[in-house]
């Protein structure tokens, strides 16, 4: 599976985006530690419970799994028949209620792994930063050990905050209503739900907003998420470097995006979500590129030795999903123009940069 999940959805609606600058990292010496024992418990079977969620459910359908959910239930004639009995008469109508998604985390509970993975995204985020020179898009790193309440009220462009978990899934849960009348009467509710660990153990997502006016905005979201755990523990270290770099360069990806809309002005929303994939490749590309080239150095640092046998093939995995397209020739050209001129290039051409990967 992908080791990170950085994605822009669209969302149809009417809202105001307010950008402002994020805070610039400080030029501060680098700790060093051994983690080679975070290393280790990475190694640990991973844990998939207690499940929490990790904010408040959003309304959303998914054609895909309802389809599955329409299945199960009617493979599931002594259910129906049970639904049945309720009523009295033989005829049964039902309609879906509702549909929504909502993450859900594994929080890491055992202090001494908590605390060591913490310790390292601070460690692992300031060597970024100050390899890369790009400004600091994280307010605060911190472990999360209950539900939060909400994030609504929460500004992205004050900071974001890293929440770390365990363990991530998403879950699915459509609500179904059965009932004899239309009209009134008795009506039984069924919930189904249904769960899964991805396998993407970072999360920033970021949403296109359409507006009435036909107008492109961008929404951010205030937190990220990352997970301790994972078959491949490079991945674990990976992801506050890559998560990082997501964040930092995502306004370029956005001008790209609203740029190219703006050009074709499309009449449907797969127009819209066709440039969304594209730029994300993209995207993933420079990340990819960057990534190639710091972890080396992280790996040598903070475990004792460059692992490159072990970097190259954890990118490798990645190959054969579609927002990887562009992964190969990112790191060629990352190596080829060094990281700040590829960065230099990305934030201030984007479509320069498209040019050289896509090509």
């Amino acid at each position: 599976m992908a080791a990170s999940q950085s994605r822009i959805s669209i969302v149809m609606g009417v809202l105001l985006l307010v950008l402002a600058p994020f805070a610039q990292a400080a030029n501060e010496p680098l700790p060093v530690e051994n983690y080679q024992r975070l290393y280790d418990l990475i190694m640990l079977d991973d844990l998939e419970t207690p499940l929490v969620p990790f904010l408040e459910q959003k309304a959303n359908f998914d054609q895909g799994l309802n389809r599955e959910n329409l299945a199960y239930l009617n493979q599931n004639q002594a259910l129906l028949e049970q639904i049945k009995g309720h009523f009295q008469g033989d005829e049964l109508s039902w309609k879906l209620a509702s549909s929504y998604k909502r993450l859900m985390v594994v929080p890491e509970n055992r202090d001494d792994y908590a605390d060591l993975f913490k310790r390292y995204c601070n460690d692992a985020v300031a060597f970024t930063l100050t390899a890369t020179q790009l400004p600091n898009p994280l307010k605060l790193i911190t472990t999360l050990k209950e539900p939060l309440a909400s994030l609504k009220n929460t500004p992205s462009d004050q900071g974001i905050t890293a929440y770390l978990v365990h363990n991530i899934a998403d879950e699915y849960i459509e609500e179904y209503h059965f009932f004899e009348r239309p009209d009134g009467g008795q009506t039984i509710q069924i919930k189904l739900s249904n769960l899964e660990f991805s396998g993407h153990i970072g999360s920033y997502n970021s949403d296109i907003v359409i507006g009435e006016n036909g107008q492109f905005e961008f929404i951010h979201n205030p937190y990220t998420v990352w997970q301790n755990s994972a078959k491949d523990p490079l991945n674990v270290f990976m992801v506050p470097v890559e998560e990082t770099l997501h964040m930092a360069l995502r306004s370029a990806t956005e001008i790209a995006i609203q740029n190219r809309l703006r050009q074709i002005a499309p009449k449907t929303i797969d127009e819209v979500q066709q440039v969304v994939d594209d730029w994300m490749a993209v995207e993933e590309a420079i990340v990819g590129g960057l990534v190639s080239e710091l972890m080396p150095e992280i790996f040598t640092r903070f475990l004792g030795g460059p692992l490159t046998q072990d970097l190259n093939r954890s990118l490798a995995d990645r190959h054969a999903h579609a927002q990887y397209r562009y992964l190969q020739n990112g790191i060629r050209i990352v190596t080829d123009l060094g990281m700040q001129q590829a960065i230099n290039l990305y934030t201030s051409e984007p479509q320069k940069f498209k040019q050289l990967v896509s090509s």
